[in-house]
């Protein structure tokens, strides 16, 4: 995939980069510079698909919210997209990942385990596995997640990241503290 810099207030306005690697935010592309890397902001560039799968990417930027460690390949997200389609028999339009866990046994194969919530109204349980720098042979289980149930997680979850921000801000109160003693 290739950018075109579209931000007329950036000095590289109108150049053409490649692209080495994108996440939901941004993009990092091929720069001519001492580092060789440049992010930029998707508000900043028009993104220019060479294949099927940068099509995909550009037209389902929310997957990228989905994070791929190294070895899982970027189509393993047009796998998913398909896999869920089916299940809930509509097109995926608004896709938001509330927990997203991943893991890499010693035969290179990785699993990840995910808590989706498509189009607002389709709570899913999504396992997923493949082996390491393959790009197909996924095997994906997806489970619909009753109401009730899935009120459950959510709250499970939500208690979860607030004894985690808890900790941090006592940790963050300690560190402070430090400080201003020396």
């Amino acid at each position: 995939m290739e950018v075109k810099v579209i931000n007329m207030n950036s000095g590289d306005f109108e150049r053409v980069f490649k692209v080495i690697r994108m996440n939901f935010d941004n993009i990092m592309v091929n720069y001519p510079n001492m580092s060789g890397v440049k992010s930029f902001s998707f508000n900043d560039v028009e993104c220019i698909s060479e294949s099927d799968i940068d099509k995909f990417l550009i037209n389902n930027r929310n997957f990228l919210k989905i994070k791929l460690k190294r070895g899982i390949s970027v189509l393993f997200y047009n796998a998913l997209y398909e896999s869920l389609k089916l299940e809930i028999k509509e097109e995926v339009k608004n896709l938001s990942i509330l927990r997203d866990k991943y893991k890499l046994y010693k035969s290179k194969v990785w699993e990840k385990e995910m808590l989706l919530f498509i189009n607002n109204k389709f709570p899913l349980e999504v396992k997923a596995s493949g082996k390491n720098f393959k790009k197909n042979g996924y095997s994906i289980n997806i489970n619909k997640i009753e109401k009730e149930d899935f009120l459950e997680i959510c709250c499970g979850e939500i208690k979860n990241i607030e004894e985690q921000i808890n900790l941090k801000k006592d940790l963050l109160s300690s560190l402070k503290e430090a400080r201003d003693y020396i």
